[in-house]
């Protein structure tokens, strides 16, 4: 009975593992086959359309650099932050800074220091340098981009060609009265520029 009951177990236990083993690569077959199969999803949202960008197919390697000069951009923020109406004119301090070969903060920082950038000038005088103005003598421009010219090119034929570089050299001759005070204006003026830095 108990070699029969032996026997009964080992038959049972051969084909349970043939069946299980069958089983397993009956599975393993068709889920390879299924991978394997070529099939195409169809998303299930409606007005769905795919795009690839793709770079043009050019033969060609360019190497220039494209910059713009941010001294403009400096200038008009510069004079944004004091609310001050000559931000409108930031690329004519450029241009004219360039075209006389002056440093292009010093410009805007006279301007600030004698007139807060054009907030406290002589009534339609576009004079925001206080350039030429000695008590009831006052130069006057027709603009604002004239007298930038006008005192861009004043500053480099009556001051930087003369040798008066600084603001403390500057100032010595475009505002005298300052020197008995300390030099104040030229303080002003290093101020102002180091903030256009």
């Amino acid at each position: 009975m108990d070699k029969f009951r032996f026997t009964q177990l080992n038959v049972w236990f051969v084909a349970t593992w043939f069946a299980t083993s069958a089983t397993a690569l009956i599975f393993a077959l068709s889920f390879s086959f299924y991978l394997s199969t070529a099939r195409v999803i169809k998303p299930h949202v409606q007005n769905l359309n795919l795009y690839a960008a793709l770079p043009k197919n050019e033969a060609s390697i360019s190497d220039n650099i494209e910059y713009a000069d941010a001294r403009a951009k400096i200038i008009e923020d510069f004079f944004k932050d004091y609310q001050s109406p000559l931000y409108l004119y930031s690329d004519v301090f450029i241009q004219v800074s360039d075209k006389y070969k002056l440093d292009y903060k010093l410009l805007p920082a006279i301007s600030m220091q004698e007139s807060n950038g054009g907030k406290r000038v002589i009534k339609n005088s576009y004079n925001p340098f206080g350039y030429g103005i000695y008590g009831t003598l006052v130069i006057k421009f027709a603009s604002w981009e004239q007298s930038i010219e006008k005192v861009g090119k004043a500053l480099r034929e009556d001051y930087l060609n003369q040798g008066l570089k600084t603001p403390y050299q500057i100032m010595t001759k475009y505002t005298p009265p300052s020197l008995a005070k300390g030099g104040t204006w030229a303080t002003g003026v290093s101020s102002f520029m180091e903030e256009l830095r």
